[in-house]
This record gives C-alpha cells, sequence and structure tokens, in this order.
C-alpha cells in the first residue's frame, strides 16, 4: 500500500535539516527531518483523536504543553488523557491562563494517543499543526495494556498505514476489538477479531498519520513494535 507521509519539509526532501561541523571539514554532525502534520479541530466541540508521531525538537519526551498542538490550540479548547490504569478520561479546558500544570506537564508516550475539542461555542474550525522531527528509528516500542483492558494507541510514525497490514492487527489475539473514532458521525465504529481474522472494514481501515484509535487486546499484555516505514532520515 502506498504510504503517504504527511509532513511538509523545510527546504527539499533530500537535504533534510543538517548541521555539518564547523570550519568546513565535512563531518555530519546530524541530518533530521523536520515537518509538520496540520489537523482540524471542527467547530462546535466536535472531538478529533489525536497522537503526536513526531519528535521533539529539544527534549527526549514529548511533553503536551510544550508541542505546537498545545500552544497553537484556542482558548477554550478541551484535552482527554486515557489513563490506561483506572480505565478513565482525564484532563481539562484551555483558558486565557493556559492549560493546568497537570495538562501541560503530561509526557505523551510514542504511540500513545488523545482527544482533543474545540470550544463547545466555537463557530468555525481551527487548524492546530504538530510540529517536530521524522523519528529515525528503526522501530518503536508502545506497550499493549491486555487483558481486555482498553489501551489508547497510534502510529507513532508520521505515516499512514492499513491497520490489517501491521504487525498490531496480525499479532493481536483472536477476541481482541478494535474501535476507530468517526470523526463526522462522533461515534466509534470497528469490531472482534474472530478466528478467520479481522472484518474487511476494520482490515482496510487506512489509519492517517496523527490518528489515534484504541484495541482491547484480549491476550496478554505485549509490546507493539512499530517498524519504520520509510528509508529516510
Amino acid at each position: 500500500m502506498k504510504k503517504t507521509l504527511w509532513i511538509a519539509m523545510v527546504g527539499a526532501l533530500a537535504a533534510s535539516v543538517v548541521a555539518a561541523s564547523a570550519q568546513g571539514s565535512g563531518e555530519v554532525l546530524s541530518a533530521n527531518a523536520v515537518g509538520y502534520i496540520k489537523k482540524t479541530l471542527p467547530a462546535g466541540g466536535d472531538l478529533v483523536a489525536m497522537s503526536i508521531p513526531l519528535s521533539s525538537m529539544t527534549e527526549t519526551d514529548i511533553v503536551f504543553g510544550r508541542t505546537s498542538v498545545a500552544q497553537e490550540a484556542p482558548v477554550g479548547a478541551i484535552v482527554s488523557f486515557w489513563d490506561e490504569v483506572n480505565q478513565v478520561w482525564a484532563g481539562g479546558l484551555k483558558n486565557t491562563k493556559g492549560w493546568s500544570a497537570g495538562d501541560s506537564n503530561r509526557v505523551i508516550a510514542a504511540g500513545e494517543g488523545f482527544f482533543l475539542k474545540n470550544a463547545d461555542a466555537a463557530t468555525e474550525p481551527f487548524d492546530v499543526t504538530i510540529t517536530g522531527e521524522v523519528p529515525p528509528d528503526a522501530t518503536i516500542p508502545r506497550s499493549i495494556v491486555g487483558d481486555g483492558t482498553l489501551g489508547i494507541l497510534a502510529n507513532p510514525y508520521p505515516v499512514d498505514f492499513k491497520f490489517g497490514d501491521s504487525d498490531l492487527a496480525q499479532q493481536a489475539t483472536v477476541g481482541s476489538i478494535v474501535s476507530f473514532w468517526d470523526e463526522v458521525n462522533q461515534v466509534w465504529a470497528g469490531g472482534l477479531k474472530n478466528t478467520k481474522g479481522w472484518s474487511s472494514g476494520d482490515s482496510n481501515r487506512v489509519v492517517a498519520a496523527g490518528e489515534a484509535f484504541f484495541l482491547r487486546e484480549a491476550g496478554a499484555a505485549t509490546t507493539w513494535n512499530a517498524a519504520k516505514p520509510y528509508t529516510w532520515p
């Protein structure tokens, strides 16, 4: 399947962003592809299932309050993080002073999703951008809670992928359930993996770059080791 990398590069793609050593020795110290993904928060406070598949350019962790998404989100926006231990939502509203300390300092794991919505009173959609570096890692692990517990996931790379083609879908235990968020109708859609596999609708579902979804893994806790789907950087 054709994989679309939803990033806009700074300069030519092949060039990426390159820092060379001083004095013209030509030694490359780093070569990082920098880009962004645009997400639209609909008017009226409709929920958007999101993730941050681009790495921070200054830190090891992805800290919500320091992401471009959090900083660009309008006053009245609400973020919701899924607590996989207690199986509840946690989060809050951005007021005129910004996000609460708890929301601002929330660390988002690679391959973890969350929900974001525009202000309920918003009459116009609002665009936010996910900005950062394209992950160069050969694989990125994402823990799966398992035991029939809901976990929120996303592709840790900034690429669309067909769910049924992923190791996550193929290795899921029979009886597992996947749920995708329908932004238009604001409902969940998905189904169960039976002995014949996933339904054609679930298997062929394309998960967009920066889109989150739920998986209720029927088996034991495990790890999804997502493989890098591109040859650069």
